[in-house]
């Protein structure tokens, strides 16, 4: 269709020339043209064509002047492409010197490559290598740098905030890390962090009143960090007010918290450390009347009571539902064990190495047949673990 409209339009255009040029050539016409002293005299004809010429140069004087110009910006294009590739040579070389160990050399190539398109990530290593060589101030503000980049902040702040717990300073940690705004505090890396820097600090309690917030974030890590926070502030509590009161604390927890499994642990947890077994048992026995609990299974180990009935019976009435289960007989072994009744203790672990061979029962028979005097079986026994370790 273009290519039509181009060849209609050139038809017109010699038609109207065949028609006019008689008529131009027959009358030339004149054109005066007085400017002071100066009297430019010529035909119209000479006109069009001094008027075409002078567009024609004035062209030719404009596409030189451009490419003129194109010239001197490409230089500079060339110069700056330059520096790019050698600041861009200095970050790669500064990341092998700091995995060689040079840091000497890391630290010049990671100066040389400043002002490079790296997003804040030669920031963050040079950072990194300021600290290894004890340059904390310029490490410092390395990382302040490395901050005012979006993609780097989170980074740079939790670097930050981790090396200052290196240093102890977990209070400057916190603040550090209170920085960020709400959506980058809500990366499980920060959460993490905080979470720690408040153990750290001993604040059980803000980390409880948190939780709500961070389970989302943390997931399966989060139970840990109840049961830590939990046990922390049970650990607190018995401290300075002793076992009584922390019983009475734990009556007066919401119902929600009495029944959370982090919760539970930790109380249990803290009731063995206090000394009070038999509570510890009850609770045990109580919270897995249904079905054995992950988390609240191994604590039955940690028992260290004469007569541990409750517990038998119950580890017992399991095996009966599940009598290929190696962790149940491994349990019971050692809570027999702990209570002085070798024989049980015996029969249960060769039960659950030979379900399972585990290097820790395996311990629990060779100390069970020394404590016997079968001297050589006791030998066996911990020839077996040692090659179960390794």
């Amino acid at each position: 269709m273009k290519k039509l409209i181009v060849s209609v339009l050139l038809i017109a255009v010699v038609l109207a020339a065949i028609l006019i040029a008689p008529q131009v050539i027959g009358e030339k016409g004149y054109v005066l043209i007085s400017m002071g002293s100066l009297v430019i005299e010529m035909t119209v004809v000479s006109l069009v064509i001094s008027v075409l010429i002078a567009i024609l140069i004035a062209w030719v004087v404009w596409r030189l002047i451009k490419a003129i110009v194109h010239l001197f910006s490409g230089s500079w294009q060339w110069f700056g492409s330059l520096s790019r590739n050698k600041r861009r040579k200095n970050f790669y070389r500064g990341i092998q010197a700091y995995a060689e160990g040079d840091l000497e050399a890391s630290k010049k190539a990671f100066q040389n490559a400043s002002d490079g398109d790296f997003d804040g990530v030669d920031l963050l290593i040079a950072a990194q290598v300021a600290h290894e060589m004890g340059e904390w101030e310029r490490c410092q503000t390395l990382l302040g740098h490395a901050a005012d980049y979006p993609h780097s902040r989170v980074a740079a702040v939790l670097m930050h905030a981790r090396l200052l717990m290196l240093r102890q300073q977990h209070e400057q940690a916190l603040s550090v890390l209170g920085t960020l705004d709400e959506s980058e505090a809500e990366n499980p890396q920060v959460v993490k962090t905080k979470a720690e820097c408040m153990a750290s600090l001993g604040h059980w309690q803000q980390i409880q009143n948190h939780l709500p917030q961070w389970r989302r974030t943390l997931k399966k890590d989060a139970v840990p960090l109840a049961q830590r926070a939990a046990k922390g502030k049970f650990a607190e509590i018995a401290s300075k007010q002793g076992a009584n009161a922390l019983k009475q604390y734990w009556e007066e927890l919401p119902r929600k918290k009495r029944h959370d499994i982090a919760f539970r642990a930790a109380y249990v947890e803290q009731l063995i450390e206090q000394g009070m077994h038999h509570d510890a048992e009850n609770c045990l026995v109580e919270w897995q009347s249904k079905g054995p609990e992950e988390t609240l299974l191994p604590m039955f180990r940690r028992l260290k009571m004469p007569n541990p009935s409750a517990s038998v019976t119950l580890l017992e009435s399991w095996l009966k539902k599940d009598d290929k289960n190696a962790t149940l007989y491994s349990v019971l072994g050692e809570l027999a064990f702990n209570a002085g009744d070798y024989s049980l203790a015996e029969r249960a672990l060769m039960k659950a190495v030979k379900l399972r061979e585990n290097a820790h029962d395996l311990m629990l028979l060779a100390e069970i047949s020394e404590r016997q005097n079968d001297n050589s079986r006791a030998l066996a026994f911990y020839k077996q673990g040692v090659a179960a370790t390794s």
